[in-house]
């Protein structure tokens, strides 16, 4: 069974969804991060750790990345925090 984290934002005016699962057999084994449903982008889990906050944190710090110079608010209107 895999963990998911989900948020559900606006990227540019348009409703979206972030996500980063974790693990299938460890929490560490097989994450990836999407942005709505587009293909799986796998990471690796950098030292191979089995604590949940720090896997969750590379995947966010990697839509970070890829979402930089977009403006990424919650639904609300409020400017996305990346907490």
């Amino acid at each position: 069974m895999s963990i998911r984290w989900l948020r559900n934002v606006v990227i540019d005016g348009k409703k979206s969804t972030l996500e980063v699962q974790l693990g299938d057999r460890r929490i560490g084994d097989k994450c990836y991060t999407r942005i709505n449903e587009e293909v799986e982008s796998w990471f690796d889990n950098y030292g191979g750790s089995e604590d949940r906050a720090q896997i969750i944190a590379q995947g966010v710090n990697i839509l970070r990345a890829r979402l930089n110079g977009r403006n990424v608010t919650y639904p609300n209107g409020q400017q996305y925090d990346w907490q």
